[in-house]
């Protein structure tokens, strides 16, 4: 029987969900006894990677190659362990397997006819590319789709029959997991989809936070009564027994959300104490750190321009918004509603989409690419939920982090939100190749065309359309018509990650754009240009909310069409505009700033 694979890839933890059936979607269990298992990794001497449970007991024995959170360094790229630079992809990669093997144990080895994966909703293009290397190397086929966490609890709590959602209902989604926590308020454009009105998240405010609250609360009262007992606890010998507390803070973290008190119990060097903390003290404990999330999710409302009344619901996700006093707090914003595990809403949500979305409406924020299998395991031949993998059997035909692509006169990737596609293209797996060209798929013969704007035929960018270019004409038609006509002539050029064709015009210096923005006779300016209505989407949202850093994010008063560009180079600086009512990507290189700035304001961009 056909079923679909949703994995929610966590900072701390990760889930999965499965759809069997037209509308029965279920929690996958991941170990025996949970349907959790742990994001973290070990990498032993011989570069292979174990998961889950058996990652973390190796690293009771073996710290140097533990890496508690893959996911934290996604925009890295890779990390430092024994001295060598692990890419971030093969670490995720390794958990997407063990889930992807662990699932095919309930499925009589039938692998699933799709994969739906989730990512943080401002996650940018580099990071996205990340997600779905790893994917990739985990063999999970070639049907795979991200959809973003927020879009997937939203889509699960919309199919609940007492929820109610109603076109134009605006609704938050409170995510607040081990690792971090994401605030995202949506709209809901129909019966199934939903359109991202803001987002923001703090990537250092997670459970982990409260733990380490506690845990420094217990320190307290151990310097207290047995100071010797804390000195111990601080040593290599009293390694196991410090990992055995940390159990046990969790723990009691946790069981006060349904008790009016918890014991922690600290036991060696001879000792055994225990320690009483009630609900009040504990929420006396955590009160910055709720106080901040409280402040994070206010913040986003009224960035949203949504007040309490205006709220249809507030829904919270994730381990830690179990709390009583998380419920509390934001009580003050909106009505708060939770449904069922809050640590797998996401996943389910996710396996539910494609269920219900994909039946009856297009999906949200969809992205469905196709991954090569040229790793030599795809889903037939997926390994033992727990077999470790080589990192360098996995990673061998992956460039450095900080490879450089080779440049050609023809600018392939100068934004922001593309720059480092070429950089970590694997083999023949995206579209791009390492030395800078283009994979057999997309290769061919440049083709030097007449632009011509073309007049409908094409499907409208919405808030939940998934159109990406095929041909040239498909961007030309959304061209702004001073471009065109003031082109020499445009070549067809490479493909986006996401398979959409692009375009490059060089603009002529003696036309009336190339005189207004300054562009000399032996001056080179090229603008690169494709059609992604989802990539247009969340780029809009990143820029928006969460720029890059060292970057300034300009946005038009209606909301639709940002530029992003560094100002500070001396030499080139790099812009990136979308059009999101078009699902235009536009991009190019040029010195000093003030010329980009001319060129956008003359396509139309906001330029001040």
């Amino acid at each position: 029987m056909s079923w679909v694979l949703a994995v929610d890839f966590g900072t701390s933890n990760t889930s999965a969900a499965h759809r069997i059936g037209p509308d029965r979607v279920e929690s996958l269990p991941l170990t025996h006894t949970s349907n959790l298992m742990s994001s973290s990794v070990f990498i032993d001497r011989a570069n292979a990677i174990s998961t889950g449970d058996v990652a973390v007991n190796q690293a009771s024995v073996d710290p140097a190659g533990f890496v508690v959170a893959p996911k934290a360094h996604v925009s890295d790229r890779s990390v430092l362990v024994r001295g060598q630079e692990v890419p971030v992809a093969a670490m995720m990669a390794a958990v997407l397997r063990t889930v992807y093997g662990q699932s095919l144990q309930r499925h009589n080895n039938h692998p699933p006819a799709e994969v739906v994966l989730t990512h943080p909703e401002a996650w940018s293009e580099r990071e996205l590319s990340v997600l779905r290397e790893a994917a990739s190397i985990a063999g999970l086929g070639g049907n795979v789709s991200l959809i973003s966490e927020p879009r997937a609890a939203a889509f699960y709590y919309s199919r609940q029959h007492d929820a109610k959602i109603v076109k134009g209902s605006t609704i938050a989604v409170f995510d607040f997991g081990g690792g971090t926590l994401d605030v995202a308020v949506l709209t809901a454009t129909n019966e199934w989809t939903f359109e991202v009105l803001r987002a923001g998240g703090d990537n250092a405010l997670g459970g982990k936070n409260l733990d380490a609250t506690i845990s420094h609360w217990v320190d307290r009262q151990l310097s207290d009564e047995d100071p010797d007992l804390a000195a111990w606890l601080r040593r290599p010998e009293g390694l196991d027994a410090r990992r055995n507390l940390d159990d046990q803070i969790r723990r009691a973290k946790e069981l006060l959300s349904q008790a009016p008190s918890a014991t922690i119990r600290v036991t060696g060097n001879g000792a055994d104490m225990t320690f009483t903390l009630t609900r009040d003290e504990f929420e006396q404990l955590i009160e910055p750190q709720i106080t901040r999330g409280v402040q994070l999710a206010a913040s986003v409302l009224r960035d949203a321009g949504v007040d309490r009344g205006g709220l249809q619901a507030l829904y919270l996700t994730g381990g830690s918004s179990r709390i009583p006093y998380v419920h509390r707090r934001l009580a003050e914003l909106g009505p708060i509603a939770t449904l069922d595990d809050p640590k797998t809403v996401v996943a389910k949500g996710a396996a539910g989409f494609v269920a219900g979305g994909r039946d009856t409406e297009p999906p949200a924020n969809q992205e469905t690419v196709a991954l090569a299998r040229d790793h030599g395991f795809g889903p037939r031949h997926a390994a033992p939920a727990v077999r470790p993998q080589p990192v360098h059997a996995v990673f061998a035909d992956v460039p450095a982090p900080d490879a450089a692509p080779r440049r050609t006169r023809t600018p392939l990737l100068v934004g922001a939100g593309v720059l480092t596609a070429v950089a970590v293209a694997a083999g023949g797996a995206y579209a791009f190749t390492q030395n800078g060209g283009t994979s057999p798929a997309a290769a061919g013969t440049v083709e030097t065309t007449t632009v011509l704007a073309v007049e409908g035929g094409l499907p409208p960018a919405t808030s939940d359309s998934t159109y990406i270019s095929e041909s040239t004409d498909d961007v030309t038609s959304i061209l702004p018509a001073k471009l065109i006509t003031s082109s020499t002539s445009c070549e067809k050029g490479d493909f986006t990650m996401q398979g959409a064709l692009r375009i490059n015009c060089d603009i002529d210096p003696d036309s009336s754009l190339g005189k207004a923005v300054g562009v000399g006779e032996n001056d080179y300016l090229t603008v690169s240009a494709y059609r992604d209505d989802q990539y247009a989407r969340s780029t809009l949202i990143r820029m928006r909310d969460q720029p890059i850093s060292g970057y300034i994010s300009l946005l038009s008063e209606d909301g639709n069409r940002v530029i992003e560009y560094q100002p500070s180079d001396p030499y080139t600086s790099f812009f990136n505009g979308i059009d999101k009512s078009k699902g235009l990507v536009i991009s190019f290189s040029v010195a000093p700033a003030d010329k980009g700035l001319a060129l956008m304001r003359e396509l139309g961009f906001p330029s001040s």
